[in-house]
């Protein structure tokens, strides 16, 4: 719990906030899975991050404030752009966040205290105004219930591993299952088989629920719904237009209006 500005053993709330921009990678930017013993908060202004914690996939969307707590055994990569602000958060503190990783829609006053958090002035404002402006964070979060992360289960193996990665680093890639069954060695049978087992979804379900993650990423950087959906493999602007309105229940660019 975060103590008083009276307290004079007022912790740290925050250490080391940063900020990232990078150029994209192939296959995304690859972190390895690590522990680290503080929390982390990272808002992505740009880019996709999966975040893959066990069994568990976050997905980040921009506009979205990821959370890892402390202790939890976590990889991340990050697909497209690569822009975000992170903070590393007081262990004394992560008590007050979820004990799991999630996602929540930001909001201006959200993007506002991040800003200032990792403004080159953060280090020189008093640790009692510090403490206020994250227990505002905290009471933000709180009033914003939704989970911002859309679900999209990752393979085990590292061949299947590798073909997801390569799926969501060039979603217009036009191979077939024979194709990729081909390239990982492997009868088609034996891909379609093995790649639902470990996920859950087939194949092509998998890729559709890629494509549109990406286009959520390029629809959020401002391309227009038709430019996205050639983007990410779709032969007509309706083909895509149908699919993103089954998946998320209405239109591109009524969904980039309501989260905007």
């Amino acid at each position: 719990m975060l103590q008083t500005a009276a307290d004079p053993a007022l912790p740290d709330v925050l250490l080391t906030p940063f900020s990232v921009r990078r150029r994209r990678e192939s296959k995304g930017i690859a972190v390895p899975a690590h522990v680290h013993e503080e929390g982390m908060l990272v808002l992505v202004h740009e880019g996709l991050i999966m975040v893959e914690s066990g069994a568990r996939v976050l997905t980040v969307l921009p506009g979205s404030l990821g959370w890892i707590p402390p202790g939890v055994q976590h990889g991340a990569r990050w697909f497209g752009e690569a822009r975000g602000s992170f903070l590393h958060v007081h262990p004394d503190v992560c008590g007050r966040l979820p004990p799991h990783c999630r996602a929540w829609p930001s909001s201006k006053l959200i993007e506002a205290l991040i800003d200032r958090f990792t403004s080159g002035a953060w280090h020189d404002t008093p640790p009692a105004y510090q403490a206020q402006l994250f227990e505002v964070l905290l009471e933000e979060l709180k009033q914003r219930n939704a989970e911002a992360s859309v679900p999209l289960p990752m393979p085990a193996d590292p061949r299947l591993q590798d073909l997801a990665n390569t799926l969501l680093d060039t979603p217009d890639d036009t191979a077939g299952i024979d194709e990729w069954a081909q390239r990982l060695n492997m009868s088609s049978r034996t891909l379609m088989r093995r790649f639902r087992q470990e996920t859950g979804v087939t194949l092509g379900q998998w890729r559709q629920q890629a494509r549109l993650l990406r286009a959520l990423e390029m629809l959020f950087r401002g391309g227009s719904v038709t430019q996205v959906a050639l983007s990410v493999g779709y032969e007509s602007t309706s083909a895509f237009i149908g699919s993103f309105r089954t998946a998320f229940g209405m239109s591109p660019t009524r969904y980039i209006a309501g989260r905007a």
